[in-house]
């Protein structure tokens, strides 16, 4: 059995994430700050420590250093509404460096006090220039299909945050009408069980999500690339905002 740095988030760390949460205090947070980072912080990085190999197979461009691509559990509430200065939920992102690769697609991992999820997700910064996966869809609708069953064999399920209202391709195949839709994509799963991430058998879970649902995340990237081929996707627009 492979030996993991990952050891499991335990119900007391996230109890006390959400204890952190309610008293909103620096004074509360700077008291407790080392068992936050022991129980929370350290290991989701650890989390990305161990996925490492796999996510630079997939894309050698991925960025899994694990202190920047972990959410920290002090927001930077400056310029933001929601002023609550603490996390009771934590992320980490599988995607390439943001500054140079802006709206690039990504896997991720999360968990909130009663939830934890995975999956796959795309969306660019500006709605129409994912029509860049609508042309790749209409061009090669026998990758597309398998790409979605690769990620239902994964056990992730196909959702849209915002789709257009009128159909953009009235000649599209019908199987393929509910993606052509679609301003941004992602494929997920979430459980209430979070028993499953107090122990190392989540990486085991993690890896062979990822793996099975890579024919997804590759097209996403071919269409990402034309993209910034044709120049849709710049990095100094992305820098400018």
């Amino acid at each position: 059995m492979t030996e993991y740095n990952f050891k499991g988030i335990k119900p007391q760390s996230i109890e006390l994430l959400c204890e952190n949460r309610f008293h909103d205090s620096k004074s509360f947070y700077e008291e407790h700050k080392e068992e936050l980072k022991n129980g929370i912080t350290v290991p989701m990085r650890q989390i990305m420590l161990d996925l490492s190999e796999l996510m630079y197979d997939i894309d050698d461009k991925i960025l899994t250093d694990p202190v920047r691509s972990v959410s920290r559990i002090y927001r930077d509430t400056r310029g933001n509404r929601n002023k609550i200065k603490y996390r009771e939920n934590m992320w980490m992102f599988f995607r390439r460096y943001k500054n140079e690769y802006p709206s690039a697609p990504f896997y991720y991992f999360e968990f909130f006090p009663n939830s934890f999820g995975y999956g796959i997700g795309f969306w660019t910064y500006r709605k129409v220039f994912f029509k860049e996966v609508h042309k790749l869809i209409l061009k090669h609708p026998d990758r597309w299909l398998d790409a979605v069953d690769a990620c239902k064999q994964a056990g992730l399920t196909y959702a849209s945050r915002e789709e257009y209202v009128k159909d953009q391709y009235p000649d599209a195949p019908e199987e393929l009408k509910p993606y052509l839709r679609a301003k941004n994509m992602e494929f997920t799963y979430y459980s209430t069980d979070l028993s499953r991430i107090n122990t190392p058998a989540l990486i085991d879970e993690l890896k062979l999500a990822f793996d099975i649902s890579r024919p997804m995340y590759e097209f996403f990237i071919d269409a990402y690339e034309n993209m910034m081929n044709e120049g849709l996707i710049k990095p100094e627009d992305y820098m400018r905002r």
